[in-house]
């Protein structure tokens, strides 16, 4: 793995800690559904999740989510409910009015620190760079770690996370015959994925992934390997199948992710884990979700061109789409310099870059580049 620099560490560990926010805020969100719908419990299910979707979401225009947060909404496990869909969610949920003062009371101060760690997440998100220094890092940390003892999190378990350790693979008891049988698996699934039989290579990585005590980063190659292949199979059925009724095969691309945000999830450090969840949010059409992780992955890795490839295949498809909208009459007109400044603010793009490189944009879309 290529050497992490001091400032993308740093990222890195601010993430962490933003993450383990996540089971502290579905506590908060199922105690909250409780109170504001007379007592009933939140269960999580398709049935929960779809009635929630068509009757709170979709009737409340404050909750403004993206189409991949409602797909999660909709499946209705919270567990896959990310920071971004919970502090939405929470912060802009309609009250009833049975509640009392101290319910009210205490509402209000959970909403204030929401809405401190919406704005700490989102400024997280739109560095491009993936890297902190360490004044900024000290002061963020603070922020956030404030929010999180309020929220009952302990002190002395913070400062684990803010020391390099983190970025080790972790002490395990690794059992070395089920490692040497996961290994061979793993082979046998490679082989299988390059001979062009996906089916078979993905049931060679889910017996690789089942196997007990094998290390965290051996688990995390055969969840980004099954994703690969999950992708693979995908485009392979879409190609060469006219009829594509079959529900099985579009579940293909919600098993990738998931796939390969468990990559992501067992080795956080990891650049391949990165760039496969963001392929797969490319393939879905979420290029603002894409650009993210290609972003994270290049900058634990910037020698791999793949990932550099990608990154700017997403940001060519967001900045076309968002020159389109603004020749639609309907939408607010910007000048060239308001949309360059937008980008750079945005993806961290140069304008002086973006200049030069329309004549790229002219080969994928003429219209576009003739504005």
């Amino acid at each position: 793995m290529a050497n992490i620099s001091n400032e993308v560490r740093n990222y890195f560990k601010l993430e962490l800690l933003i993450a383990r926010l996540c089971p502290t805020l579905r506590n908060l969100f199922i105690t909250r559904y409780s109170l504001f719908n007379n007592g009933q419990t939140w269960i999580d299910s398709a049935v929960h999740g779809n009635n929630y979707l068509t009757n709170v979401i979709s009737k409340n225009k404050k909750i403004n989510l993206t189409p991949p947060q409602k797909k999660t909404v909709d499946n209705g496990n919270t567990n896959e409910w990310d920071i971004s869909t919970l502090t939405a969610i929470l912060l802009h949920s309609d009250r009833p009015q049975t509640l009392n003062t101290n319910e009210i009371q205490k509402i209000d101060q959970e909403d204030l620190l929401l809405e401190q760690l919406r704005l700490l997440r989102n400024k997280l998100a739109h560095n491009s760079s993936k890297s902190i220094g360490d004044i900024e890092f000290n002061q963020l940390w603070n922020d956030l770690s404030t929010i999180l003892v309020a929220f009952g999190d302990i002190d002395t378990e913070l400062d684990k996370l803010k020391d390099d350790s983190v970025f080790e693979s972790p002490e395990q008891t690794i059992n070395e015959e089920n490692k040497n049988e996961a290994l061979r698996l793993n082979s046998l699934g490679t082989q299988a994925h390059k001979d062009g039989k996906y089916s078979e290579a993905i049931k060679f990585f889910i017996q690789a992934t089942v196997l007990s005590s094998v290390s965290n980063h051996d688990r995390a190659t055969f969840f980004s390997n099954m994703a690969a292949s999950r992708v693979s199979l995908y485009k392979q059925h879409l190609y060469t199948v006219d009829d594509c009724e079959d529900g099985d095969i579009t579940k293909e691309l919600d098993r990738a992710e998931k796939d390969a945000k468990q990559a992501r999830k067992l080795w956080v450090t990891w650049w391949k884990a990165h760039y496969r969840v963001g392929q797969v949010y490319a393939i879905l059409d979420y290029h603002d979700k894409a650009i993210n992780s290609f972003e994270r992955a290049l900058a634990l890795d910037s020698t791999k061109i793949e990932i550099q490839k990608a990154l700017d295949e997403s940001r060519i498809i967001v900045h076309r789409n968002s020159r389109q909208e603004y020749l639609d009459p309907r939408a607010n007109w910007k000048t060239i310099p308001e949309n360059l400044n937008e980008l750079k603010e945005k993806f961290g793009l140069d304008p002086e870059m973006v200049r030069q490189n329309r004549s790229l944009l002219e080969l994928i879309d003429p219209s576009a580049a003739d504005v």
